[in-house]
């Protein structure tokens, strides 16, 4: 099979060129409905704060994005644009849940609208890495876009929310305290921050459900997803000395995937001319690929020593490489190459948040899937772990619940895409 992608939304819409480069990797590309923005359904926040799941009622925004001004006409023209891939369900528009049957009151049951995703876990998980002061930096640092708006659009785009305040014995989220060049909105970029975390989380999870693979087209969503699997990873490693189950899942996190290509010419096609690219060679190709991925995901499931691991991985790759050499030929004029191989250290983890990864793909497969991703990335702090067996059973429980073994890609498209993706 070949994946089919979803887009991480941020403040804007996404641009022409990524949605470009979506369709060259992915089998088809989605974007979140304009009006989708919350974490999760908002009548649903009172089963998060965990009381009873007996009435519904909605309580405000959870944790909402903002929308740049002009963002619905902004989508429209790119749906507009790419109406050719539109008639052929390559690009579609979806919601995660259907907000015309959760927006009433409810005695009885909460209606969650078919959202996949469990609030209560979100909730508090979203809580515990937004006080990551460091995570929350990422999602603001070098967004030149937003440290121009004028103050007031600033403060239109952080929206006050349920999520950021004090909940029952737990306090409210403090603003970060890094040096900003307008002390006056210190917290409304914090909002921003926390908001672009809680949308990142949101669409890994949610890609989770849907096997999909998150696209992370913008700098700020890209090094938060960076920063997830970096907590993750650390985490993964330290229950792995508790529990040898984890031994060589965390080691797929350690698969590189890059895929390189001339972005001035992608830019200036046509959207017919892209789609003419999805030839024979290259639904072959992306075939190979994932099915190399998901291959590698199920030995790190069944091979318990890290040496195996590696051999074996590295065979996986080196077959997989073969398989790509045609369309690497066939899109010469693009510039196109591929590099794909067993990394030699952590992925992820420095400060650059994906630094020494480069192209424009990246990809890490989580041999631990998705739903113990956010499980491992957001709900821990490796430094205020007591007790690893809750940590072990709860990834279990996580990888039980998605049955997301075959695989689960974190992309980071934005690496050179920075121009592109700015307004």
């Amino acid at each position: 099979m070949i994946y089919e992608t979803l887009f991480s939304p941020t403040e804007y819409v996404p641009s022409s060129l990524e949605l470009k480069r979506a369709l060259l990797t992915f089998d088809r590309a989605l974007l979140f409905d304009p009006d989708d923005r919350d974490f999760f359904p908002r009548q649903a926040f009172t089963i998060a704060m965990g009381m009873p799941p007996i009435f519904g009622m909605k309580m405000g925004p959870v944790k909402p994005l903002g929308k740049a001004p002009g963002y619905d006409d902004a989508f429209q023209r790119l749906l507009d644009e790419f109406s050719v891939a539109g008639r052929q369900g390559l690009v579609d528009v979806v919601s995660s849940y259907d907000r015309s049957s959760s927006d009433s009151f409810t005695i009885g049951a909460v209606q969650m609208g078919g959202y996949p995703l469990n609030p209560r876990f979100l909730l508090w998980a979203f809580r515990n890495i937004a006080r990551d002061e460091d995570v929350v930096s990422k999602a603001l640092e070098g967004d030149k876009w937003l440290f121009s708006l004028p103050d007031e659009i600033v403060q239109e785009l952080a929206i006050q929310s349920a999520a950021d305040g004090g909940i029952n014995n737990d306090p409210a989220i403090a603003p970060i305290q890094r040096p900003l060049n307008r002390e006056n909105l210190r917290e409304e970029y914090s909002r921003i921050g926390r908001a672009r975390i809680a949308s990142a989380m949101k669409t890994i999870g949610f890609c989770a459900s849907r096997r999909m693979v998150p696209f992370f087209g913008h700098a700020s969503t890209g090094k938060i997803a960076a920063r997830i699997a970096s907590r993750a990873n650390k985490v993964m490693d330290a229950v792995t000395e508790f529990d040898p189950f984890w031994a060589t899942r965390s080691q797929v996190m350690r698969i590189a995937h890059s895929e390189y290509i001339d972005e001035t010419v992608l830019a200036a096609m046509p959207v017919e001319e892209v789609l003419k690219l999805r030839s024979r060679a290259w639904g072959h190709q992306a075939a190979a690929r994932d099915e190399m991925l998901q291959s590698i995901a199920a030995i790190s499931a069944e091979i318990g020593d890290r040496e195996d691991f590696q051999q074996h991985a590295q065979a996986s790759v080196l077959a997989y490489r073969k398989e790509a050499e045609e369309l690497e030929q066939e899109r010469k004029s693009l510039g196109f190459q591929i590099k794909c191989e067993v990394a030699k250290v952590v992925a992820l983890t420095g400060s650059g948040g994906g630094a020494g990864l480069t192209g424009l793909l990246s990809q890490l497969q989580s041999g631990i899937g998705a739903a113990a991703t956010l499980v491992a990335g957001c709900l821990y702090a490796i430094d205020k772990i007591k007790d690893y067996r809750p940590v072990s059973e709860q990834l279990k429980a996580a990888e039980q619940e998605f049955r997301d073994k075959a695989g689960f890609g974190l992309h980071n498209f934005y690496e050179g895409l920075k121009h592109s993706t700015q307004p």
